[in-house]
């Protein structure tokens, strides 16, 4: 194990919003079910049948977890593909989406081939809920934003859900393990994981809720499974895989959270021990506990980062889906940055495996870096 413990190799990994390194439990577990059961869970023969249960097994222990219907979970090759199904698939199609411009782009830009109505953003990253001006299709709205980490109000978006009797979707890729899930699933809302950002494996997510598959239309055509929502040949071991990575994070959420608080007080107790100029732009009282986003001054990110990078430290300037575009993240000009601002801003997540220690190392590394290119401008 290196120093990064448990992360990718070369350097310290602060990127765990992006994805991180599989529990070696699930691994193990996907092993397994991969050598055990090679049959098509469509197929009717005896492989076929043992592949079908493991399967079914996974999802009936999925939706035990979050107390819905079997029926109602819904596997996908991943996060985005989770998003857009819910995205395309729910509600009335002849009325706009509503939704704020800090979605990750797995929601906002399916949304935009609907049409969509905006909400505002509070300069925390806070969406502002409210009734829409007219009639709306479907409301979206993330539970954690994935660049600043802060927590939306979902329980107000719920409410407004019920009252106007329009489904909510909310993208919960950044807080199975993190926050507590329970609520938001209980409040009504379609909600899609992505398990690889909490010890689970990649190419694999779901989109689950009460009564999911009566509302729920399919995006791609071609094939019976998952009840006709999502055809495609699927896969028992990612599956089997998946519910365990989601029961553990489930089951350990609160103690994954205090240590992820611990690690992100490590890394940011060093950097205020530089001469690094920064200022935190994560509302830290209302937030995921492992993401920090910071704004170096007189810093271009897209220079940082590889310097980081030459010193040990992986991080991002946001969401992996977008992080190779010329452009900043959409929240940092929704809370008010210039463009010069937003691209001076690095995000640093951490994961509950990562030792304070080694935190702190790379708060130190961070400053001793920035501080290095501050004085060059």
């Amino acid at each position: 194990m290196n120093r990064e413990t448990g992360s990718a190799k070369g350097g310290i990994f602060c990127d765990h919003n992006a994805g991180g390194p599989a529990d070696p439990e699930v691994l193990a577990c996907f092993l397994e079910v991969e050598r055990s059961c090679p049959g098509n869970p469509a197929s009717v023969h005896a492989a076929g049948r043992r592949a079908r249960h493991v399967l079914e097994d996974a999802r009936a222990r999925i939706a035990a977890a979050f107390g819905v219907a079997a029926v109602d979970v819904v596997f996908t090759s991943g996060g985005t593909e989770a998003a857009n199904l819910a995205v395309t698939g729910l509600g009335d199609r002849e009325n706009p989406v509503v939704l704020a411009p800090i979605e990750h782009p797995a929601v906002w830009e399916p949304a935009q081939l609907r049409g969509t109505e905006t909400w505002g953003v509070r300069a925390d990253g806070t969406t502002i809920v409210a009734e829409p001006a007219s009639r709306a299709g479907l409301l979206c709205l993330m539970h954690a934003q994935s660049e600043l980490g802060t927590l939306q109000p979902v329980a107000e978006a719920a409410s407004l859900s019920h009252r106007l009797a329009v489904p909510l979707f909310v993208d919960a890729a950044q807080t199975l393990g993190r926050i507590a899930l329970a609520p938001v699933v209980a409040s009504g809302a379609i909600v899609a994981l992505s398990p690889h950002k909490a010890g689970g494996l990649r190419g694999h997510g779901v989109l689950l809720g009460h009564g999911l598959r009566g509302l729920l239309r399919p995006l791609l055509r071609g094939g019976g499974q998952e009840h006709g929502l999502r055809p495609g040949t699927q896969s028992p071991a990612l599956a089997a895989a998946n519910a365990l990575a989601i029961e553990r994070a489930l089951a350990t959420t609160t103690e994954r959270a205090e240590r992820m608080t611990a690690a992100r007080r490590a890394f940011l107790d060093a950097l205020r021990g530089t001469d690094a100029e920064h200022r935190v732009l994560t509302p830290f009282a209302n937030s995921v506990p492992n993401t920090v986003m910071l704004h170096f001054p007189r810093v271009d990110g897209r220079n940082l980062l590889p310097a980081l990078d030459l010193s040990g430290v992986q991080a991002s300037h946001g969401s992996a889906c977008s992080s190779g575009a010329p452009t900043p993240p959409r929240v940092l000009f929704a809370i008010g940055l210039g463009e010069s601002e937003a691209r001076a801003c690095v995000r640093f997540s951490v994961a509950a495996s990562d030792r304070e220690e080694v935190l702190r190392e790379a708060g130190a590394i961070v400053g001793d870096v920035v501080a290095r290119l501050q004085k060059k401008n």
